[in-house]
């Protein structure tokens, strides 16, 4: 959020020094300035980027793991009791069948 505000500052003010341009003299003294706001907010949008690559990086690592976990507990429980992973899954097979009959 800062990060945006940062940027829309900087972009703000490019856009208020080239709005107090009048002449092609003022802007070609102001044009080293606003080459160096725009390089600076580039920066920040691909700083601001970057991290939120890493973010969702780190989210989907962190799905992977705990479906992982899953996977391995829903396996462990079958190894278990593999009648009741039998029946639990006729039962759904039962049910499925019900209701794609009614349709």
């Amino acid at each position: 959020m800062q990060d945006t505000r940062a940027i829309r500052d900087e972009i703000d003010h490019v856009r208020r020094l080239l709005a107090e341009t009048g002449t092609a003299d003022d802007l070609a003294a102001r044009a080293h300035e606003v080459r160096d706001r725009l390089r600076l907010a580039f920066e920040r949008v691909e700083d601001a980027a970057r991290a939120a690559r890493a973010g969702t990086d780190d989210a989907a690592a962190a799905a992977r793991r705990s479906l992982d976990e899953e996977v391995a507990d829903a396996e462990r429980r079958i190894r278990d009791n593999p009648l009741g992973a039998v029946a639990v899954a006729a039962g759904i097979g039962l049910v499925l069948g019900m209701l794609i009959r009614r349709r």
